[in-house]
């Protein structure tokens, strides 16, 4: 009897966790493209906020030691995208790199430049988002911080923002990307149903598949993030000119891009 009602309850508990899911996919295809936006700017405004000054002072994870170290070379100018509230901006800001800041969540970018001030270090920290944000002259690195390409949503959007950073690239440069790996492959029910509810409402954009939508209770929010088969993010690349000179894909990806040998070519041919 008792195995018989635990049994029971786990059954009922699975199917309230696939109800949650399917809700919080069709309340994501429900929203405006900016709702969605607004929905992803509070949940990271709270994140940067949890992050207390120990977690800024313990610096880069293991795992970007072992990815940055090979592509990062004394003097390089660094681009942190996402660099939130400076947690990997100033360890590289302390080896001596030329390393700057771009955040998109206003509060979190004052965060950066307080514990940049504090620590006698200087780092130009510019409040923006990546698709939109005016860059300036060229970059030996570009590292897309702790699996922000992820969170870029739409497909078309990620290929012009790689495009975007391959046109600021210094000769030789690289561009570093880690993220969510979509492991196993995300079931299609959840995606389908965001999609009809965005079409039937008349949203303007649709889900796409890989996209994961979650709903956040502390916040009220949904959270997104696009989840990732390694062939998708090296088409995604390939699409904006970059060729693949590292990829790990084992719990989640890391893959270090480069600029082909055509697009330079091509870009060498346009300045002379």
């Amino acid at each position: 009897m008792r195995r018989l009602l635990v049994g029971s309850l786990l059954g009922l508990a699975r199917a309230l966790e696939r109800g949650a899911t399917v809700s919080a996919f069709v309340a994501a295809g429900l929203l405006r493209f900016a709702a969605l936006g607004r929905h992803m700017d509070e949940n990271w405004r709270h994140f940067g906020l949890s992050q207390a000054e120990p977690d800024v002072a313990a610096g880069l994870f293991e795992w970007e030691e072992r990815f940055y170290r090979p592509f990062l070379k004394a003097g390089d100018r660094v681009l942190v995208v996402g660099c939130g509230a400076g947690r990997d901006l100033v360890p590289l800001v302390e080896r001596g790199y030329r390393a700057e800041g771009l955040e998109p969540v206003a509060v979190c970018a004052a965060m950066a430049r307080e514990r940049v001030a504090s620590r006698g270090l200087m780092a130009e920290i510019q409040t923006g988002d990546i698709v939109t944000a005016d860059l300036t002259g060229a970059y030996d690195v570009v590292i897309f911080s702790w699996f922000c390409y992820s969170y870029i949503p739409l497909q078309w959007r990620r290929i012009a923002v790689l495009r975007k950073v391959t046109a600021h690239l210094a000769a030789g440069g690289r561009v570093l990307i880690s993220y969510v790996r979509a492991a196993p492959a995300p079931r299609r029910l959840p995606w389908r149903l965001a999609r009809l509810a965005s079409q039937l409402s008349g949203a303007d954009w649709r889900p796409e598949y890989g996209d994961v939508f979650l709903a956040r209770t502390d916040t009220g929010t949904i959270h997104y993030e696009h989840r990732f088969q390694p062939a998708e993010i090296e088409a995604e690349a390939q699409a904006a000119g970059l060729g693949v000179a590292f990829h790990e894909h084992v719990a989640d990806g890391n893959i270090a891009l480069v600029r082909t040998t055509r697009e330079a070519s091509q870009e060498r041919a346009g300045s002379s």
